[in-house]
């Protein structure tokens, strides 16, 4: 069991065969692709993954993946924290033909003789995980509404009527 960072390069048949579970954590920072999406790269991903082979015979991987990180609402544009959640669910296959003949229920993860990169994985998984739109919930906080106060004061007072000019040419045509 680790606890500390997600090593980077594992091979994953010795890990089933071993039964193992690694508890981890990766900074946001290091997984590139999931920071640009965010508003920033601050925080950490906590990793609980168990790799063994299921009562189907299956090589699996397991677990959860869970990070707090800011993202940018949509409404006020400013940013704002949310709590990803991503369960990992991936049956380990050595070729395409195998990964068609898994259940639907299982996602697969093709690897080859080399070792994989643990990070990809959890990036992949927390990428997943991220809503389509932020926004916060209720009010924006410093946003009550999208109109300022001079707007609506605006708004209250009679408009000049631009069609006004049309009625003081078909008064003069008469």
């Amino acid at each position: 069991m680790l606890n500390d960072p997600l090593p980077k390069q594992v091979d994953v048949r010795k890990l089933i065969v071993k039964s193992a579970e690694i508890t981890a954590q990766e900074p946001i920072a290091e997984l590139e692709r999931l920071a640009g999406l965010l508003a920033d790269d601050k925080g950490e991903a906590l990793v609980n993954l168990r790799f063994f082979v299921d009562e189907g015979r299956f090589r699996k991987i397991e677990g959860d993946v869970r990070s707090t990180v800011n993202v940018i609402c949509q409404r006020c544009l400013e940013p704002m924290p949310i709590v990803l959640t991503a369960e990992v669910n991936l049956a380990v296959v050595w070729t395409e033909d195998e990964a068609k003949q898994l259940p639907r229920t299982l996602d697969p993860l093709i690897v080859g003789e080399d070792p994989i990169d643990l990070s990809e994985i959890v990036e992949e998984e927390l990428i997943l995980g991220l809503p389509i739109v932020s926004y916060h919930e209720g009010e924006c906080k410093g946003h009550s509404s999208f109109s300022s106060g001079e707007e609506t004061a605006e708004a209250e007072e009679p408009k000049e009527n631009p069609f006004s000019i049309l009625e003081q040419l078909k008064s003069s045509d008469t």
